[in-house]
């Protein structure tokens, strides 16, 4: 099990982070290049099948002041990968952001206005997609119809949707905890910006799956989400167990008839069956172990990218002790020149004896520090003498004897 420390949540001024979802061809990438307006465009599918088998990041965009990051998921009906992969790639990406204390402000979920009838699959996938939320959080869901340009009259669409929102068993449960219809009857800027606006009143909150498999560390098929899956699988299971009798059914009878050809055929189709069924037995068995694979391998990329951000701040912090070394040792240099200058300078430089002791015999001394320089008599008293950059002479002025020093400067 990865590790399950989660991050301080996120401020209210830093990103907004909305996640789009919906069945596959609904219009999630088309929606999400409208709004961000980015040369990098999302992959954009124009059948069923998906062009979006990973959690995809839009590059961010500015609105009311705010930056925003959309996340385009793959849907639960994707052509390329299974629905326990689908569920598995999701939570996922919600598991990390979460992680990292930061929490979704809300999701889109994405519904085509021009479909003719509501199937069981967009029920049964719209179900698994409440459990993945939670109750509480679908107060910041907003189901987003789009496609209405298909529609004969804008009536009809408005008539579906009220159709839509009068289902129990689809939208009307969700409308019912808190979540908001809203129409993107054309396909423009402002269009899909009136829906954002819309999140952008939310306050944050995790989903529930995310509470699941980091707060209460469940695995995935603990989860509402992986219950209401592997509901749906066991129903499938059934239907296919079903059919696969049906087919060595009409095979015997085939064979009593002497049919071969159509016992051929019965044969073929309950083999097809039975792999799907295996398939299936096997998702479901090899769900929970796979999503701790990604779990751990997370985990591991964590640890390398950590290990790889120390190892950029040592080498940061021992470029810059090089370079203070370096800089340290130049200004040194330049100091032990300087001072041969200046000593070479007073070499040849006249020295004139101070007033208060003229008949003092001097002669070329060391230089002490910066301006001050040491010269010594033949008596080797010690004298202090500056020399001023447009100075030509030397003035030495005699350095008393410590204890003469404290005497003259003692009180009367």
């Amino acid at each position: 099990m990865a590790d399950t420390t989660v991050e301080s949540p996120s401020s209210p001024d830093k990103d907004v982070l909305i996640a789009v979802m919906g069945l596959t061809g609904s219009g999630k990438s088309t929606f999400i290049n409208l709004a961000t307006q980015s040369p990098n465009k999302l992959q954009v599918g124009h059948s069923v099948q998906s062009c979006t088998d990973v959690v995809g990041r839009a590059d961010p965009f500015d609105l009311a002041g705010r930056r925003i990051v959309l996340f385009d998921t793959p849907g639960f009906d994707d052509t390329n990968k299974s629905e326990t992969e689908i569920l598995r790639i999701i939570a996922f990406e919600l598991e990390k952001q979460y992680r990292k204390g930061r929490t979704l402000h809300g999701i889109i979920y994405v519904y085509r206005i021009s479909d003719l009838r509501v199937g069981g699959l967009a029920k049964t996938n719209f179900g698994i997609f409440r459990k993945l939320c939670g109750e509480s959080s679908l107060r910041n869901v907003v189901i987003m119809t789009n496609m209405w340009s298909r529609l004969p009259t804008e009536e009809e669409g408005l008539r579906r949707a009220d159709e839509l929102t009068s289902l129990d068993d689809f939208f009307k449960p969700a409308i019912a905890k808190g979540a908001v219809m809203m129409h993107h009857k054309k396909d423009t800027v402002d269009s899909a910006h009136g829906i954002l606006h819309q999140i952008l009143q939310n306050h944050p909150m995790a989903l529930s799956i995310q509470t699941e498999l980091v707060d209460q560390q469940k695995t995935i098929t603990e989860t509402g989400a992986g219950m209401a899956l592997d509901d749906k699988l066991a129903k499938l299971v059934e239907q296919y167990e079903r059919k696969l009798k049906e087919q060595f059914e009409a095979a015997e009878e085939a064979r009593r008839e002497r049919d071969e050809e159509t016992r051929q055929e019965q044969l073929e189709e309950a083999e097809r069956i039975r792999t799907l069924l295996e398939k299936l037995e096997e998702e479901k068995r090899n769900q929970t172990k796979q999503y701790q694979l990604l779990q751990e391998q997370f985990a591991e990329a964590e640890r390398k990218r950590e290990q790889a951000l120390r190892e950029v701040e040592e080498r940061g912090r021992r470029e810059t002790r090089e370079a203070e070394e370096r800089l340290r040792k130049h200004l040194d240099a330049a100091e032990r020149l300087r001072t041969q200058e200046l000593e070479e300078r007073m070499r040849n430089m006249p020295i004139s004896p101070s007033r208060s002791h003229p008949s003092h015999s001097l002669r070329d001394g060391v230089i002490v520090s910066g301006r001050s320089y040491a010269m010594f008599n033949q008596e080797h008293e010690t004298y202090y003498a500056t020399l001023h950059h447009n100075e030509e002479n030397l003035i030495m002025e005699p350095r008393l004897p410590l204890g003469r020093a404290r005497q003259q400067n003692s009180p009367s």
